[in-house]
């Protein structure tokens, strides 16, 4: 959730567009509790013999209505999500191009071509889908959760809604942990894919080279070996990818299974009907999706984190020469030059020593 705090300054900028699609997925998740009753209501009343076919046409027709709403609501705050979201990329890159080409020399003997390229295309990718997607999982889950649950609480029965949400915190506890783990993880996935993008991009900058020395062989087994090592790292992330999705699907399962067993106890007893237990049942499905969707949005976030601190750390490179305030005088004036002694980084003996000159309007030095 680090995410979201970070990229503050991007959804205040934003925040019509992001408003806008929140209010419409409130507005869906509310139209997606319509069915759910109707089906109950429909039931109560097959069951005592009172449906009649006007009823039955009316009620299918609001279904039916309230689907093309949720499909045409649906169509629209992808556009003003999504939209947004894109906009956040093109800035990203812009930032980061900027920076790039401001950088002296020294720089780029630090920072690998490869592992660049991949902050500015795989990285912002990341950030702008956790943007998007994420933010979308989060607001949609958190509305379509809380608005069934108090469906669930308030209309039909507040002891079987807790019954039935008995396992929910031990899935968050597991959740949480597989986090933190994933995180941690992904981290180290997306600096091996900056080296296969290093290595790949290295070995196609000097195909001649490589054609001329005969050295086609060596350059595939070295590569092989840093996709192998790549391969390895998203594996390890995809160990504890695969957690996630079991571990919803066996909560709800240990919950359908406990609002089948006490709204049965229920209906037997005459605390409920049958037509409420049918509602209830529809809408501890729709938590379905609110659950997976917190877990996907889990999975997002963490790797729209990992990559968003490392285009940070990007962006906070200071250059190693900053552009002065002062203009350079009006007209022609001498120029001298004085350097001691110039080494470039990470060597020791000087590639330039005791050069001084000094040239006059007119004069011309070759070198």
């Amino acid at each position: 959730m680090r995410l979201f705090a970070q990229l503050g300054w991007f959804f205040r900028r934003e925040w019509r567009h992001y408003l806008g699609a929140v209010m419409l997925l409130v507005i869906i998740a509310l139209l997606q509790l319509v069915p759910p009753r109707l089906v109950g209501i429909i039931i109560d009343s097959v069951v005592a013999g009172q449906a009649t076919g006007r009823h039955l046409a009316l009620w299918l027709g609001v279904m039916a209505v309230t689907a093309v709403l949720v499909y045409g609501l649906r169509y629209v705050w992808r556009i003003l999500l999504f939209g947004a979201a894109y906009r956040l990329a093109v800035e990203l890159r812009d930032r980061l191009y900027h920076l790039l080409s401001r950088q002296l020399p020294g720089f780029y003997l630090r920072h690998r071509t490869g592992d660049l390229m991949a902050r500015a295309t795989n990285d912002v990718d990341r950030v702008v889908f956790a943007a998007g997607e994420g933010v979308l999982t989060l607001v949609d889950s958190l509305v379509m959760g809380c608005s069934v649950l108090l469906v669930m609480s308030l209309q039909i029965s507040w002891q079987l809604t807790l019954l039935a949400l008995l396992p929910m915190p031990v899935m968050a506890v597991i959740i949480k942990r597989d986090g933190q783990r994933f995180h941690q993880r992904f981290r180290v996935a997306q600096a091996a894919f900056s080296s296969l993008n290093n290595q790949a991009q290295e070995n196609l900058a000097s195909i001649r080279m490589i054609k001329a020395f005969g050295l086609e062989q060596h350059q595939s087994a070295r590569f092989a070996a840093v996709a192998l090592e790549a391969g390895d790292k998203n594996m390890h992330v995809a160990r504890v990818d695969a957690r996630f999705d079991p571990t919803i699907y066996l909560t709800v399962g240990l919950s359908n299974l406990l609002a089948v067993g006490g709204g049965s106890w229920l209906v037997m007893r005459g605390a409920m009907t049958l037509g409420q237990l049918t509602s209830f049942i529809v809408y501890l499905g729709l938590m379905i999706w609110p659950m997976l969707a917190l877990a996907w949005m889990f999975n997002i976030v963490e790797r729209g984190s990992a990559a968003y601190s490392r285009i940070r750390q990007t962006l906070e490179e200071r250059t190693e020469v900053e552009d002065g305030t002062l203009s350079v005088p009006a007209g022609r004036g001498t120029l001298s030059v004085a350097i001691g002694a110039f080494r470039y980084p990470h060597t020791r003996d000087p590639a330039l020593q005791a050069i001084n000159l000094t040239l006059a309007p007119g004069q011309m030095l070759g070198v």
